[in-house]
């Protein structure tokens, strides 16, 4: 009995031993039935594919690589991906309708907090909750820079990188396919605007302001030359909002402090997640600029206050193209 007992504890000294060297997080991933790195509701909601074939067309090529590439995952002629819209929650930049105080120019922290939700998971979000998180970004920018007004891209990337779920990356002079690329794979678009030359009547601009505008690029629709976007600003039609291609790009603006206007240059930020990892791998991922960290255990996990809603399932395409930094231990 006595000999069996240590067995026994022996073999639980491996065991907590291989859980401590091994990542074996299970992290929080939608549901992917066919296991084939789309979610099932992305199958359902956004590509129009089959959640139980990993090969909606048959055609040799599994749904997300092709989406991955470009290519349409439901037409087995090499045909274009012509269409997307991500899942992404509505939220106007002032969520409750006063429009007073920091609430009318919270166009800025209305997309940040659009893109958080989404990369969190999150289909809906409450009135108050948004809320709260813009009004943390406003008291944030308050203590950096002494207001909370007119955050350029460069303030915006700050507030992105040092208190969200996601990375910011500032790409000047976007073109169509650039921003393309980046929602195909799943990956929302912030973009800074001269707001009079979207055209668009239901944003309350005021006349004497700066007319600058900030809003999410959700998806795009080549069928008839539009980008999609979650307007924050637009008080009857700003969900899913379409604009012309041309339209949309000829007032890519961002804002200028000298000059107190949305006259600066063309600008958006690109956006990817701070913690991902593969379909078919347990091991988690910390992303910053171009280095990719293991996590290497939950109790790290936890430890370094990590949110497991935040893990996104990514490609091991794109996720090659981080540098291995140390691990985070």
């Amino acid at each position: 009995m006595k000999k069996i007992l240590s067995i026994y504890i022996l073999y639980l000294i491996i065991l907590v031993g291989i859980l401590m060297c091994t990542n074996l997080i299970d992290a929080k991933i939608l549901p992917d039935y066919d296991n084939d790195g789309l979610a099932d509701q992305e199958e359902e909601k956004v590509y129009n594919t089959d959640r139980n074939n990993p090969d909606t067309d048959q055609d040799g090529y599994p749904d997300s690589l092709e989406i991955f590439h470009g290519y349409s995952p439901v037409q087995n002629n090499a045909a274009r991906l012509n269409k997307v819209t991500l899942n992404i929650p509505y939220i106007n930049e002032s969520p409750d309708g006063s429009w007073t105080g920091p609430w009318k120019n919270g166009c800025e922290e209305a997309s940040i907090a659009m893109i958080e939700n989404f990369y969190l998971g999150n289909e809906t979000v409450a009135i108050k909750d948004s809320m709260d998180f813009m009004m943390t970004l406003f008291n944030k920018q308050d203590q950096i820079w002494g207001s909370n007004a007119d955050a350029d891209a460069y303030r915006t990337a700050k507030l992105i990188d040092d208190y969200t779920n996601y990375n910011a990356i500032i790409i000047d002079n976007p073109t169509i396919a650039s921003i393309k690329k980046e929602l195909n794979q799943k990956r929302p678009v912030i973009s800074f605007h001269y707001g009079k030359e979207l055209q668009n009547p239901n944003i309350p601009f005021l006349a004497t302001g700066s007319y600058y505008h900030v809003i999410v690029l959700i998806g795009y629709d080549d069928t008839t030359g539009e980008f999609i976007a979650h307007d924050n600003g637009d008080i009857k039609t700003g969900e899913k909002h379409r604009y012309n291609y041309d339209v949309l790009m000829n007032s890519l603006n961002d804002f200028v402090f000298e000059t107190r206007q949305a006259n600066g240059t063309p600008r958006v930020i690109f956006t990817y997640p701070k913690l991902v990892k593969l379909t078919n791998s347990p091991h988690v991922y910390y992303l910053k600029d171009n280095d990719k960290q293991w996590i290497v255990n939950e109790q790290t996990f936890n430890a370094q206050g990590f949110d497991w809603a935040a893990i996104n399932v990514v490609r091991q395409e794109w996720l090659d193209n981080f540098t291995e930094d140390a691990d985070i231990k």
